[in-house]
């Protein structure tokens, strides 16, 4: 299950639903190649060696990072900016 993140920080501390801020798993990758760019999904560090790849390559197409993040850890900048809201 993919979500806004923001969203996320700022609805869910306060109960409320989140159904309208989740969507299923998406290949953001997949789209991106689609258009002509080199992508990759980073879910992990090793993850990222196509990303050293690229940048050691010939570059001849822009590259997309999905990186993934994960849920039980959110981003503490947006749990600060939304405390009190």
């Amino acid at each position: 299950m993919g979500a806004y993140g923001a969203e996320v920080h700022h609805f869910g501390p306060e109960g409320h639903p989140l159904d309208t801020v989740e969507f299923p798993p998406t290949d953001i990758a997949a789209v991106a190649r689609g258009y002509g760019f080199e992508a990759v999904t980073v879910r992990t560090r090793a993850d990222l060696k196509a990303v050293e790849d690229w940048v050691a390559g010939p570059r001849s197409a822009p590259l997309l990072v999905d990186a993934k993040v994960v849920r039980d850890s959110g981003a503490w900048w947006l749990e600060e900016a939304f405390r009190g809201h």
